[in-house]
């Protein structure tokens, strides 16, 4: 786990999350523009809206999330000289998804 904080490949700690922020940006205020509910609250809570709002959310980060679990996957193959695919996911999900819905739902509540 040290080696793969600390050693190369760290500055990833910053760049995905930043653009997953900034895509959370750029749909929240989309979001705020249509009058659509914070996105979080569309998926989890609003049946109607569900299907859209997931497909809306799922294309926008797919790639930075692909993105994510295959720089990781590659840094531990270098790093570690093995491969962990679940470990991948969830530091994929740490660093995009999460970073990526938190800005959405926060940007179209601070947009109204």
């Amino acid at each position: 786990l040290q080696e793969m904080l600390g050693g190369p490949g760290r500055l990833r700690f910053i760049i995905q999350p930043l653009v997953a922020i900034l895509l959370g940006i750029r749909d929240g205020r989309l979001d705020a523009k249509a009058r659509r509910r914070p996105y979080v609250i569309a998926v989890l809570f609003v049946k109607e809206g569900r299907r859209a709002a997931l497909r809306s959310g799922v294309a926008t980060f797919i790639r930075p999330f692909a993105i994510a679990v295959l720089v990781d996957l590659i840094l531990q193959f270098y790093v570690l000289a093995r491969v962990r695919i679940w470990e991948a996911v969830v530091v994929g999900t740490a660093l995009v998804a999460v970073p990526y819905v938190a800005a959405r739902g926060l940007t179209n509540r601070l947009s109204r």
